[in-house]
């Protein structure tokens, strides 16, 4: 495709991944950041660095075996930079067995979200193609006439200090704040979505160990209580991060919970974090983050024949699908458009089908993940959608989820499905696990569902209040 020059709108994970590969299959780049830069010098420093555009790069961050695949296959620079700046890795098949074929694929990345944007930002920096403008904030885009098949086409884009810049394409990478539509709006052009918000709001705080320690606790440790979800992720440089998840209408538990002393006593009760809260010596990091709004949103820019609705104009990430953030996929389905955008531009020389092409790719690598997160919310794990499952169905699911803690066919299966490997159609056409399935199924008292161990939500506040 003849894009010689694509502007960026974002400088986050999808929009310097896109910059990245697009600038490194030969296209020239400018990335615009409304943010001001900050010229971090370390992983620490990124850390500190406060961006108001972006608030979010500081909650807990998923990055699931797909970005590290993802990485191994088309930016092996950016993983070897990460784990030389204390990146690591953990087995999502460990407890499964003796190691099968696939095995080192389900590799899960610890690493916090503003190293990992650091280590990308000094990519892009680094790549002649590219060039990084901070400050600048996209008020909207620029038409450039109606294309040969009367489709509207972008040419360029104007900034919110009047600026008007021309390009051969234009990339959305706005996060799930960007108003996409209202810059479509003017040109003529409907972006239908489809939207279901999130019950649940998010309370994070940061920690650093005091002192190595020879063996940690078990590196990730995560709980569910239907009232309170809660998770630890160790990160780089001796950090770790709590989060605890709370229905947005319990505005009693999320008032305690905002308060930094009762955030940490009540990580000290729950099974899993009290093993990092207990013995070992934690430094907290600021206060108690909270991030709302969550939701998933999926954005569509082809009619229901399958044709564009614009050319010369793609979004990537959140501005183009949003999943329920409980499922840390955000980043990876990110850098996997970015990858998908440019092997479509790659492959073809006209617009409309460079269009037709990221969009028909979209459909089948990132939309199905979008209504597989619209299914888990409404079996339970979201309480705004969740519906009331009939027991028996509740219980066979439940011993399959069990199985698969030691189930080595069950297991992968779903290790593969959680970190964006397999699909969910793909699951489903699996015999080996179908059979497997249906043996737990028919017998479920063999697979009894966990009982969740922790307090109560009387007992938490009780605890919390004394």
């Amino acid at each position: 495709m003849g894009y010689q020059r694509v502007v960026v709108a974002g400088g986050g994970v999808g929009g310097l991944g896109a910059a990245l590969a697009l600038a490194r299959h030969g296209h020239q780049v400018l990335v615009l950041e409304r943010d001001p830069l900050h010229d971090a010098a370390s992983a620490d420093d990124a850390f500190a660095w406060e961006r108001p555009g972006a608030p979010q790069t500081h909650q807990t961050h998923g990055f699931l075996a797909r970005i590290a695949v993802l990485l191994r296959e088309r930016f092996p620079d950016l993983l070897e930079a990460l784990h030389a700046a204390g990146c690591s890795t953990v087995s999502g098949t460990a407890a499964l067995g003796e190691a099968r074929p696939g095995d080192e694929d389900l590799a899960i990345l610890l690493v916090r979200r503003t190293t990992f944007e650091w280590i990308l930002r000094r990519a892009v920096d680094a790549e002649p193609g590219v060039e990084v403008r901070s400050g600048a904030g996209v008020a909207g885009l620029l038409p450039a006439g109606p294309g040969g098949a009367g489709v509207p086409v972008v040419g360029g884009v104007a900034l919110e200090d009047g600026t008007e810049l021309r390009a051969d394409a234009v990339v959305a990478a706005t996060g799930r704040r960007g108003d996409v539509p209202a810059w479509l709006a003017p040109l003529g052009v409907t972006v239908p979505e489809t939207v279901r918000e999130s019950g649940l709001l998010y309370l994070t705080r940061w920690y650093r160990l005091a002192d190595a320690i020879a063996t940690p606790p078990a590196p990730k440790l995560g709980g569910d209580l239907g009232y309170l979800k809660y998770l630890i992720v160790p990160g780089d440089g001796g950090m770790l991060s709590a989060t605890l998840a709370v229905g947005t209408l319990d505005r009693e538990l999320r008032r305690s919970l905002s308060d930094p002393d009762r955030f940490d006593r009540a990580c000290r009760s729950l099974p899993g974090p009290d093993q990092w809260f207990g013995d070992l010596d934690l430094e907290p990091i600021g206060g108690v983050r909270p991030m709302g709004g969550l939701m998933n949103r999926l954005r569509c820019f082809a009619d229901t024949d399958g044709r564009p609705t614009v050319l010369n104009f793609h979004a990537v990430g959140d501005a183009h699908t949003c999943t329920n953030p409980l499922y840390g996929r955000g980043c990876s389905l990110a850098l996997l458009q970015a990858v998908l955008l440019t092997d479509a531009i790659g492959a073809h020389d006209d617009a409309l089908d460079v269009a037709a092409a990221y969009e028909t790719a979209c459909r089948g690598e990132v939309t199905p993940w979008f209504h597989h997160a619209v299914e888990v919310d409404r079996s339970g794990a979201d309480p705004a959608t969740s519906d009331t499952p009939e027991a028996a169905p509740a219980n066979r699911m439940g011993a399959v989820m069990a199985a698969g803690q030691t189930d080595p066919v069950i297991g992968r299966a779903m290790a593969r499905l959680w970190n964006l490997l397999t699909k969910p159609d793909q699951l489903s056409a699996d015999p080996e696990f179908m059979a497997r399935v249906a043996a737990v199924m028919g017998d479920p008292v063999t697979y009894p569902t966990p009982v969740p161990a922790g307090p109560s939500r009387q007992v938490l506040l009780d605890n919390l209040a004394a």
